[in-house]
């Protein structure tokens, strides 16, 4: 059964002092288990964190991720090494290569399931919001908490489409111009150089595509 959904934005000065009913952000279940959530989707980053009701399933992908993360952080760290290495020796063999898959994929491991979707975020405004809540939920929280709104309009960007415009046009342009310098030069490069241009590319995509307003969440 499709769950109608919402989004919650709470205002700065409400976040301190909410009244949360006891019912599961994720599911709208009635016998949630309260977990400390991350305010953020960077990987890293676990604090400040909002103690929210959700289901057990989702509870137990929670706490498994805040207990590995640092530990993943490790194991991208040393693949970090591995790529930097390889880049500034020039090496040709599989050993840098091996090493930064082997680390990758630790670290994938280590990961686990990952945060649902319901994160909290702050916006650009410095609002907190809450994606994909249930409808009925949400509308628990609104009578609770003067202030907070559900809304289907989309979040704001957190930079101008200048922004998003100028720094998508410098990745591409880098990532044509590294790539076409390596095409080149007649040199068997290292692998992990590629793998910069294929990295810089994918990340000036990402940028053109923030340049448009982000979709409505229904």
């Amino acid at each position: 059964m499709l769950i109608p959904r919402t989004d919650l934005v709470i205002p700065s000065s409400r976040a301190s002092h909410l009244r949360i009913p006891s019912l599961s952000i994720t599911d709208g279940s009635a016998d949630p288990e309260w977990v400390d959530m991350p305010m953020s989707r960077w990987r890293y980053r676990l604090r400040p964190s909002l103690r929210l009701p959700v289901d057990a399933g989702t509870a137990r992908n929670v706490r498994r991720y805040v207990r590995l993360t640092r530990w993943s952080l490790l194991s991208s760290l040393a693949g970090l090494v591995a790529a930097v290495a390889a880049a500034i020796c020039a090496l040709t063999d599989q050993l840098p290569e091996t090493a930064i898959l082997l680390t990758g994929a630790v670290s994938s491991l280590l990961r686990g399931r990952g945060l649902p979707k319901q994160v909290p975020y702050r916006t650009a405004d410095g609002d907190l919001r809450i994606p994909g809540v249930p409808l009925r939920v949400a509308h628990e929280w609104v009578a609770g908490n003067p202030g907070v709104i559900a809304t289907d309009d989309p979040a704001p960007r957190r930079h101008s489409r200048r922004f998003y415009g100028a720094w998508s046009t410098i990745l591409i342009v880098a990532a044509v111009g590294v790539a076409d310098v390596l095409a080149a030069n007649g040199r068997a490069d290292p692998p992990v150089l590629w793998l910069l241009v294929a990295v810089s590319l994918v990340a000036g995509l990402a940028m053109a595509y923030k340049i448009e307003p982000s979709a409505t969440n229904r």
